[in-house]
């Protein structure tokens, strides 16, 4: 193939002369690289592959906190409190005088009569409306403890179940949404709940739940609350329907005369309190209920003997006894009435009754300790001694537990019984209580019985008779 003799003469014109042709090689490339073309060119080729998903970049703000040579807003001049005065630009309302509307502070409490309403009718009801009944969920099976009542509407059954709590001493708290539960609490410490449910063909279900206490205690109280839903009337419980072995000592029965018992020697006694003692001194809280059961059963002489219960009574009531040097079985007990302390954390239910019930069994066994001594005529010579704490300190909040009723009955009704022996074994007791306002804390828990305590009511009015015949 031949070749063109100026492409040839060209060729070899640039090898000749080879720094012309790098000279020129560069100068071009300086040219290229200046152009708006050749440098867009070269960002999209040197641009990557776009990304299918970019995710999403984090940022953070850090915020300085307050310096000193930051200004501080202050509110100037400071808020005065006013004196609360008079109230000249409101208008007086319908038939009351603008003096009687200024000079009123407080309006006089709702006292019985003879012609106001009975104590029966002060009794808290169980509201409940019948349309707004919710079924009962299939996820669990119906309790045992349940009936089904036709033909009556609900709120008669609650009436009737609100009735029959009280009359039985039971403290309950009803719920204020259309749940229809009633939480209820027994003088035994035993938890449960009533739910009122729709069934077919209009009828009402009344289940009946047990959350913790003895089950005795419960099944006695359910049988009650279901047959007062029924309608089924009963007499209400009280000292007389209580076993015979609770109303008359082990020694006065038929059975004790012809059967000989080995005698108990007194360091047997001594042993056995001791033992108390000793779960009384434990740290751990189940043997300290424990020993506070075994104090007021030995603090009875209806269930265990006379002396075993003086002896238990004087440690109690004596601080100076000689079987409280070991362990001071009345500064454990009189410690858990003054300084009661419920638990921090009100979310956790079992927190909140250890205490609780520690202090209400204090209060059984204090109130058994004095009866029993006021009986044998022995208390003012036992607490002698300490007998003016018993007037400054246990008194007063005797009268305190009284005037918060409301939310404590049970230990209201042992501290009425405690109030009723001391004002009725001495006239300096009396005094006091006189002096500390106990005419007034006693009608509160009267009337706070009236409502929903049956048992209050009757320790609290019968304390008010012996007040009225002491003083």
């Amino acid at each position: 193939m031949l070749k063109s003799p100026t492409s040839l003469s060209y060729f070899n014109a640039k090898m000749s002369n080879p720094k012309q042709n790098i000279n020129d090689y560069e100068l071009k490339r300086k040219q290229h690289q200046q152009s708006p073309f050749a440098a867009r060119s070269s960002s999209l080729e040197e641009r990557p592959a776009p990304i299918a998903e970019q995710q999403p970049i984090m940022r953070s703000v850090t915020i300085n906190p307050l310096t000193k040579n930051q200004r501080i807003l202050h509110f100037e001049p400071p808020l005065r409190r006013v004196e609360p005065g008079g109230l000249p630009d409101l208008r007086p309302l319908r038939g009351v005088s603008q003096s009687e509307l200024i000079t009123s502070k407080t309006w006089p409490k709702p006292q019985l009569g003879i012609r106001s309403k009975s104590e029966s009718s002060l009794v808290r009801k169980w509201h409940v409306e019948h349309l707004t009944l919710p079924s009962r969920p299939d996820d669990l099976p119906l309790f045992r403890t349940s009936c089904v009542i036709h033909s009556t509407p609900a709120n008669v059954i609650s009436n009737r179940i609100s009735d029959c709590l009280q009359s039985r001493s039971i403290k309950t708290k009803y719920s204020k949404t259309n749940d229809n539960v009633a939480k209820c609490r027994s003088i035994d410490f035993c938890k449960f709940t009533i739910r009122l449910y729709s069934c077919d063909e209009g009828g009402v279900l009344v289940e009946i739940q047990r959350l913790c206490g003895d089950a005795m205690s419960f099944m006695n109280d359910c049988r009650a609350v279901l047959n007062a839903s029924k309608g089924k009337t009963e007499k209400s419980p009280s000292s007389e329907d209580k076993p015979l072995y609770f109303r008359l000592p082990v020694s006065q029965m038929a059975f004790s005369k012809n059967v000989c018992l080995p005698p108990i020697t007194h360091k047997e006694q001594a042993d056995s309190l001791n033992v108390t003692a000793d779960l009384l001194s434990s740290h751990q809280s189940d043997s300290n209920v424990l020993g506070m059961e075994s104090l007021v059963i030995q603090t009875d002489p209806l269930k265990t003997l006379k002396s075993t219960a003086i002896l238990a009574s004087r440690r109690i009531l004596c601080l100076s006894d000689q079987g409280n040097k070991a362990f001071n079985m009345h500064n454990y007990v009189m410690s858990l009435i003054i300084y009661n302390q419920e638990s921090s954390s009100s979310k956790e239910m079992f927190l909140d009754d250890h205490p609780m019930k520690l202090r209400n069994l204090a209060m059984s066994a204090l109130s058994n300790a004095l009866t029993l001594f006021s009986s044998e005529n022995l208390l003012l010579s036992t607490i002698s001694s300490n007998q003016d704490w018993y007037t400054s300190v246990l008194i007063p909040k005797l009268l305190q537990d009284l005037s918060t009723a409301a939310q404590h009955p049970h230990d209201a009704c042992y501290a009425s019984r405690c109030i009723s022996t001391l004002a009725e074994s001495s006239m300096d007791f009396a005094t006091k209580v006189r002096e500390s306002g106990g005419y007034d804390a006693i009608k509160n828990a009267e009337e706070v019985g009236a409502r929903e305590f049956a048992l209050l009511a009757r320790d609290a009015g019968s304390c008010q008779n012996i007040l009225r015949c002491c003083v």
